[in-house]
């Protein structure tokens, strides 16, 4: 993955703070020598525009600079900077050094000071060129929501399309990367977004299961079967449908002619999830009494392979309850780490993250231990294990991080999840530390002290979500696909696109 270790940046806005406030102090001081403040000489006409320098040389969007020069004046009202092309944000103007922020977009890098009223203003160009850096951007991949939210389900292209507004959960398909499937919590059934062909479809409905509570989806090692944990207790304990694996088709697709089989029923299942190193293995958990469950799918893939019946059956055994969580009737969800040494529970009404170890020898997984989040407490706060507070995490993806792989680390993931609550998207490092890593944009909060909204744009000092609940990565465009429900979007994550 391109994106930065945190650990490696987390000094930048100290250094770039300390620096900036460095200049304006020497700056301040220079001219409290010369002259009052409020005597520094305004901008004349008469005069050249003069760009002399400027601080950093480089950086990305909503980077602080700092232009030196000559006549400036001391009206940001008539002060107007373009990087790139694109207009910056002027904060302040005193005579020789203008402080701004650098636009989104400004590819070109080539900055233009403007002072003056609209006609006669004196226009100069720097010499040297600001060196712009893509960084990873919330966008808007399709969806909206109208005035009276009535837009209803409308599948189609990416420009019309419409709902969204269900919580749920998503996943790449690992045979095509352009195929996101998304299932709903009493949606309208299992959607695909086709990103090449930026078309949304709904390829099987509601009604090819027993209940619409579609709680999660994964795919088997081999990417031939879906597995979907549906949440139903309408025919009691050990007999409600749990799990479906849905085969594909000839032609690689899944829809309501898929052949379908029910693989586990217990009841009031929220998760399933298959283990990625030996793939026999199917997880799954009960709301009931926070059970998790272990099967051994192999009967049923040699079952299939000799070409067994694929009819909707259901099957109360076969599986093993290996623990339970330490609170009982709450929803939780279980991801599994891609070397299938450990996977995370996420807690999602009681608001904690859980890890649970595989034990290798037993091939089984062990009972959990808390490593985010306190139980029961609700909150927004960034810190280590039981100090962060999360307010109804739901579901969460394993992100490769480069600078792991670079310094030969055995574990080379962090984990990325949806913070329903907080309207924010987290991030939990190999070292139990959770961080925001985008969403309740500052600026967006200064026009109107919300933490939620809809804005693309920077990760933090821009964008906001509105009641996230499924994230899936794709590794090979670097991007997060993320179920806005309340915002009735799909937004991305992903590199800024001149």
């Amino acid at each position: 993955m391109s994106m930065k270790n945190s650990k490696s940046i987390k000094w930048l806005p100290l250094f770039w703070g300390t620096l900036l406030l460095t200049v304006f102090c020497f700056y301040g001081c220079k001219e409290d020598n010369d002259t009052d403040e409020t005597d520094v000489e305004a901008f004349n006409p008469s005069k050249p525009v003069v760009v002399s320098d400027f601080i950093p040389k480089d950086g990305g969007a909503y980077q602080k600079l700092v232009i030196y020069g000559d006549n400036f004046g001391n009206d940001p009202a008539l002060v107007n900077v373009t990087i790139g092309g694109k207009k910056a944000t002027v904060i302040s103007v005193k005579g020789g050094a203008i402080y701004c922020f650098v636009p989104s977009g400004a590819y070109s890098g080539v900055i233009e000071v403007s002072i003056g009223e609209a006609g006669s203003e004196k226009t100069v160009v720097a010499d040297e060129v600001f060196a712009y850096q893509k960084k990873m951007v919330v966008g808007t991949l399709c969806g909206f929501r109208n005035e009276w939210d009535n837009q209803g389900w409308v599948d189609g292209s990416f420009d019309i399309c419409a709902g969204f507004r269900n919580d749920g959960t998503m996943k790449v398909d690992p045979r095509n990367s352009d195929h996101v499937y998304v299932v709903y919590d009493n949606g309208v059934g299992i959607q695909l977004l086709d990103i090449a062909n930026r078309q949304l479809t709904t390829p099987i409905r509601n009604s090819s299961f027993i209940t619409g509570r579609l709680r999660s989806v994964d795919f088997t090692t081999d990417g031939e079967y879906m597995v979907v944990a549906v949440d139903y207790d309408g025919k009691g304990t050990g007999n409600s449908e749990s799990v479906y694996l849905l085969k594909r088709n000839g032609d690689g697709s899944f829809t309501d002619s898929s052949p379908r089989q029910v693989v586990a029923s217990y009841k009031q299942c929220n998760g399933a999830a298959i283990h990625p190193i030996n793939g026999d293995e199917l997880y799954f958990n009960s709301y009931e009494r926070g059970q998790v469950f272990r099967m051994d799918l192999s009967n049923y893939f040699s079952t299939i392979a000799g070409g067994g019946s694929w009819n909707p059956t259901r099957d109360g055994g076969n599986y093993t309850e290996l623990f339970t969580i330490q609170d009982t009737g709450w929803e939780f969800q279980i991801n599994v780490h891609p070397s299938g040494n450990y996977a995370y529970i996420v807690v999602i009404n009681q608001h904690y993250i859980l890890r649970t170890d595989y034990n290798w020898a037993e091939q089984r997984f062990a009972p959990a231990y808390v490593v985010a989040g306190q139980p029961r407490t609700t909150g927004w706060v960034d810190g280590a294990g039981t100090s962060a507070r999360l307010n109804r995490p739901y579901q969460g993806t394993f992100v490769k991080n480069l600078e792991y792989v670079a310094e030969g680390r055995s574990d080379i993931y962090d984990f990325y999840f949806c913070d329903n609550k907080t309207h924010s998207i987290r991030k939990l490092s190999q070292e139990g530390i959770v961080t925001t890593y985008a969403g309740r944009g500052r600026s967006g909060q200064a026009m109107d002290n919300n933490v939620w909204g809809t804005e693309d744009g920077d990760l933090r000092e821009v964008a906001r979500f509105r009641d996230p609940t499924a994230i899936t990565y794709d590794e090979r465009s670097n991007t997060f696909y993320i179920l806005d429900t309340v915002g009735r979007k799909i937004r991305t994550i992903s590199m800024e696109q001149e």
